[in-house]
């Protein structure tokens, strides 16, 4: 990534929109294409301190607070722990998810454990061993909130241990989650209009040019809860 970044740095570019790890490489490439005179928007996952002029996505932090509500009102008192399934860590994104979820559950369910998964960079045959091994060490695990995504492969797991799923909420209306919800294998999505954030990115980027008038600003997009009853005419693959 750090050496496509400065390829573009070489050859211009009127802007970068980039989705990439909190790591120090990327915030120093992103500072060589500023020095370059190319700005960069960050996409979904934020690098706070690099030298891009602008983050657009939803609040992370919300969203996690978001999903460890809809969980601890389906679950009710019931027992039962819930499987936290993150990418990688290195996303600030997904760390904000998380940091959300922690803080609201505690302030929930304070009695509730989490079990963490991570480091499988949501791919199915990576997603499905891990899953498969907590779940046979974890009889207790009945929820799921999926940060990291291969919720198909999350599934698999589920019905590979011969269990159920009792709560499952996950990220962003792709082609795998339009069909797990509208087939009720997923309880919720939290999705946000990816339409809307390109035309911000887009904005920002030609306010940095001067192509257009106005200041630069980062506002969270909006969370939506995603039900089977109120999937959007206008999904975003």
């Amino acid at each position: 990534m750090v050496k496509t970044l400065d390829a573009i740095s070489h050859r211009r570019s009127m802007g970068v929109i980039l989705k990439a790890p909190d790591v120090p490489e990327i915030g120093e490439a992103i500072a060589r294409l500023r020095d370059a005179g190319i700005p960069v928007v960050t996409l979904v996952t934020d690098i706070p301190l690099s030298r891009r002029i602008a983050y657009v996505g939803m609040d992370n932090r919300a969203a996690g607070a978001t999903a460890a509500y809809l969980i601890d009102q389906w679950l009710g008192g019931g027992a039962g722990a819930v499987l936290l399934a993150l990418s990688r860590s290195a996303f600030r994104g997904e760390e904000e998810r998380e940091i959300g979820f922690r803080s609201a559950l505690r302030q929930f369910a304070p009695g509730r454990e989490l079990v963490e998964a991570t480091d499988t960079d949501g791919i199915d045959a990576a997603v499905r061993d891990k899953t498969v091994h907590i779940l046979q060490d974890r009889p207790d695990v009945s929820a799921v909130y999926s940060i990291g995504g291969g919720n198909k492969a999350i599934l698999e797991a589920f019905e590979y241990v011969g269990r159920t799923c009792q709560v499952f909420v996950a990220h962003d209306l792709d082609r795998d989650n339009l069909e797990l919800i509208r087939d009720r294998k997923i309880t919720a999505v939290l999705h946000h209009d990816l339409r809307q954030d390109m035309r911000r990115a887009c904005q920002a980027i030609m306010q940095a040019g001067g192509g257009i008038d106005g200041r630069i600003e980062t506002n969270p997009s909006q969370i939506n809860v995603v039900t089977p009853y109120n999937i959007p005419n206008q999904h975003i693959f």
